[in-house]
């Protein structure tokens, strides 16, 4: 997850290409319920369906990811599986204690040289599909209603978000001492209405500020009793109030070109840390 400033914005927005997967319907706007109303509150530890369709991916550092329902293709950030050298690193998927090795990456190199949410897309390739919840990749952004972004956060021992006022401010949970700790993360994230949503170049931003781990995670509606990804978590503001979301355009180039975007996984992989690709 790259740190960015306040005002930063991207390149144009690219148009939402037709996905070479299967023929997805248009994207209805979900309806707002009283209980989905009152789920306003920032940062919360998440316990829906939105939680349940996250996984945990282990790369380069360690992310979020969400499985594309009917496929085996598990949709995270670029800088998730991209090494310090701009090279495919080895990967894992983990879900429910079971780990799961892609076979293939699709994701556009160029990001790595460019970083920013407009390449910021990467699509696992598994040997099958994921067992348990998935999303369906949405068309267009909802005009109404209400959208969740999520992704794995870390948890203080009281099983509260573990969380600084910046970037930079790592608090030690409490009550913890010693020079090796082990840090819980739990499906977290913030909830608001579609209406929020700040449509920059190339880039989705939304108040929130999740912090790394939360990185691959997505930006969600419920419609028709099925989760909708609407976008890739990417970026973070330096002061959290707004996280930098990819959107979909980028997943579906990486989709409809897959000769020019496919990597293979290497069998070994560094620790995971939550230590991102940066530029000075």
């Amino acid at each position: 997850m790259r740190v960015i400033g306040r005002h930063s914005t991207g390149i144009a927005l690219g148009a939402v290409l037709t996905t070479a997967m299967a023929a997805l319907g248009p994207f209805p706007a979900p309806t707002v319920t009283d209980a989905l109303a009152d789920r306003t509150q920032p940062h919360v530890l998440l316990d829906d369906e939105v939680a349940e369709v996250l996984v945990r991916v282990r790369g380069s550092s360690a992310c979020s990811g969400t499985p594309i329902t009917g496929t085996r293709l598990v949709i995270t950030a670029a800088h998730c599986v991209l090494d310090g050298a701009g090279e495919v690193t080895a990967v894992t998927v983990v879900r429910d204690g079971m780990e799961h090795t892609p076979r293939a990456v699709l994701v556009d190199p160029r990001y790595f040289a460019a970083p920013g949410p407009h390449l910021d897309a990467a699509v696992l390739v598994l040997d099958r599909a994921i067992p348990g919840a998935a999303a369906t990749l949405g068309e267009a952004l909802p005009t109404q209603g209400i959208v969740t972004l999520a992704g794995f956060q870390p948890i203080d021992t009281d099983g509260t978000l573990l969380r600084g006022t910046t970037y930079d401010n790592r608090p030690t949970p409490k009550g913890v001492t010693g020079g090796f700790v082990e840090i819980e993360s739990l499906p977290s994230g913030c909830v608001d209405r579609a209406s929020s949503i700040e449509v920059a170049p190339d880039e989705l931003k939304i108040g929130c500020g999740l912090i790394p781990g939360a990185s691959g995670g997505g930006l969600f509606a419920e419609s028709g009793g099925n989760v909708v990804l609407l976008g890739i978590i990417s970026t973070v503001g330096r002061d959290l109030s707004y996280n930098g979301v990819t959107p979909l355009a980028a997943v579906r180039e990486l989709l409809n070109h897959p000769s020019e975007y496919t990597h293979a996984v290497p069998d070994e992989r560094p620790s995971a840390t939550d230590a991102p690709i940066t530029r000075q």
